[in-house]
């Protein structure tokens, strides 16, 4: 949905704040824009405000980019240590549960009913590590109240007791990449309510783009005609109004997955479909062909209507909006 990338967004704000300096200059200045405060009283705008806005802006982008490059990528990388990186990972579970039925055989014999329905492995994904351990663990008790001798099965240096003491730190490790995924969107949330580059209909009246659009009129209607009104900078690449329209429809496919589908508007540079769901942001490449095109996607739970879907350029410009049309037919 912005029409700004991230380094488009302070570069114009680093255009506006020396205009605004020459705007205090001239005669009737400085420029103060009268405003309502989010507590509803009144009050004033000054480029010095601009200032602390762009100030607040880069540190929320600052703590964005601490989360997606530095302390995600640790957290997740530490999670999935603690399971194993594949089934050769020495420190991992996964490794010893792949021994874990020869040994069961060894101890109790082939026959045994134990033997026969040991868990399987599956396909490997973040989100059945914890099941995937409960299950083996679960049936590791079992195999030790059935050995004849007493002595407890061991997997290398892993033992039920050991196995359980992994399965507490990894859903501990867990929570922390989920509550760093939360504050991450937060943060993005938090981020382009502060900015503004949204529809007007949902922009923050105390925006940064709410009060460059106050500036702009102030400018133009002070100064009409004059050099300053005639040299500011813009604040859109391209104006929403211009933007070419797409119909497109979507269907819940359950188990979080969603399918999409829209009709091509013909946009020569358009290389990604965006989607906004909530918190949720997601983008897949795109390339025109067919005159309608589907997209799946995972991770979402539908609540209402889908927020965006849009496409971007290479440079993450949004090229074409879409508008959802229930009688589009499924692809």
């Amino acid at each position: 949905m912005p029409r700004l990338n991230e380094t488009e967004r302070l570069a114009m704000l680093d255009l506006h704040l020396p205009h605004w300096s020459l705007a205090d200059a001239l005669a009737g200045g400085p420029v103060v824009l009268p405003i309502i405060n989010p507590d509803g009283t009144p009050g004033t705008y000054a480029r010095a405000d601009l200032v602390a806005h762009r100030a607040a802006y880069e540190t929320l982008t600052d703590a964005i980019m601490a989360l997606e490059e530095t302390t995600l990528p640790a957290l997740r990388s530490e999670r999935n240590d603690l399971f194993g990186i594949d089934g050769t990972d020495v420190d991992g579970v996964w490794i010893r549960l792949l021994s874990y039925k020869a040994l069961v055989v060894s101890r109790l014999g082939a026959r045994h009913a134990l033997a026969r329905t040991v868990p399987n492995l599956g396909d490997v994904m973040v989100k059945d590590y914890l099941d995937i351990i409960e299950r083996f663990h679960a049936h590791w008790l079992r195999v030790n109240t059935a050995l004849p001798v007493a002595v407890p099965l061991l997997v290398g240096p892993m033992s039920a007791a050991l196995l359980l003491a992994r399965h507490a730190a990894l859903k501990a490790k867990i929570k922390e990449v989920s509550d760093a995924e939360l504050e991450l969107s937060v943060k993005r949330a938090d981020r382009e309510q502060l900015f503004g580059d949204e529809a007007a209909e949902v922009r923050e009246p105390n925006s940064i783009i709410a009060r460059l659009l106050q500036y702009h009129a102030t400018i133009q209607g002070n100064f009409p005609g004059q050099p300053i009104a005639d040299t500011l900078p813009r604040i859109f690449p391209q104006e929403a109004a211009s933007l070419p329209r797409f119909d497109f429809n979507w269907r819940d496919l359950g188990g979080g997955q969603l399918k999409t589908w829209l009709r091509d508007p013909g946009v020569d540079d358009a290389t990604e479909v965006h989607l906004e769901e909530g918190a949720v942001t997601l983008s897949q490449a795109y390339a025109q062909g067919a005159p309608v095109q589907a997209q799946t996607w995972a991770g979402i739970t539908m609540v209402g209507e889908l927020d965006v879907l849009e496409l971007r350029d290479a440079t993450g410009h949004t090229t074409a909006r879409g508008r959802r049309d229930t009688t589009l037919a499924e692809v």
